[in-house]
């Protein structure tokens, strides 16, 4: 795919307790991927979009991550890192980014899981395909 680059990186650390060590410390090792693409933007970023047609157009970024998250997987990667803005791209304005925003509750006032309460709020469809 063109413009598609993935950078396969070892992180490696140490898990080092911060009371006395009673038995030896233990080295964990992750493959990790690095991921960028061309993102499909919207034509019109300063108008805005409903929020069906915000997720539609996120949905073709989506298609490609799954696709080459999968790849990634196959080369190895148990941890994949995507862009900043690679499902709905940049340059909107405040009141045309309303379509893709999503509801994420404060972790100070309450505690959600959406793998175990994927309904618990609305607007959380990328939120939860990603999770």
């Amino acid at each position: 795919m063109t413009g598609t680059m993935f950078l396969i990186v070892v992180v490696s650390f140490s898990l080092i307790s911060a009371v006395v060590q009673t038995e030896p410390v233990m080295d964990s090792w992750y493959v990790a991927a690095v991921y960028e693409h061309n993102l499909i933007l919207n034509p019109e970023p300063d108008v805005p979009l409903s929020r069906p047609e915000a997720l539609q157009h996120m949905q073709k970024n989506l298609d490609i991550y799954e696709e080459q998250a999968a790849q990634a997987a196959q080369q190895g990667a148990q941890i994949l890192v995507f862009p900043e803005d690679g499902l709905h791209g940049f340059n909107f304005s405040r009141s045309s980014i309303s379509g893709y925003l999503e509801t994420i509750p404060d972790p100070q006032q309450e505690s959600w899981n959406p793998c175990t309460e994927p309904g618990k709020y609305n607007n959380t469809e990328v939120h939860n395909h990603t999770t």
